[in-house]
């Protein structure tokens, strides 16, 4: 058992007017978070000149990521979760929204409970 899971993902073959500007790009995020029923706490992202963003959507589960390098067709995302998500539903997603047919999934336990310790906070 671990505290959560983070995955992270290379977007190859990207369509690059999709990487380019927030819109789409936040839009893209709010599907995913939506998909996997993630509460969405705040938002950030910014715009590089000519094209290129950068997004962090902060969630009570903890967050999901993107940097885009639409020069190259590719995007880099990551989802960290206390909440256990299927990551192959995530790499279906984004092969849709970016029209991509190459992407790289990669997955990591987090916080194995065999090794954390108990706190002695009073949480009640």
């Amino acid at each position: 058992m671990f505290i959560g899971i983070h995955a992270t993902w290379d977007v190859y073959n990207c369509n690059a007017d999709k990487l380019s500007f927030v819109p789409y790009i936040k839009e893209s995020l709010h599907t995913i978070t939506a998909t996997l029923n993630l509460e969405e706490l705040n938002e950030a992202f910014k715009q590089f000149e000519p094209i290129g963003v950068t997004g962090f959507i902060l969630l009570a589960e903890s967050h999901i990521s993107i940097h885009t390098w639409p020069e190259h067709n590719y995007a880099a995302v990551d989802v960290f979760s206390c909440k256990e998500f299927d990551a192959n539903v995530v790499t279906g997603l984004l092969k849709k929204l970016f029209d991509s047919n190459k992407i790289e999934l990669n997955k990591l336990n987090r916080g194995s409970l065999d090794l954390v310790k108990p706190s002695n906070l009073d949480i009640r």
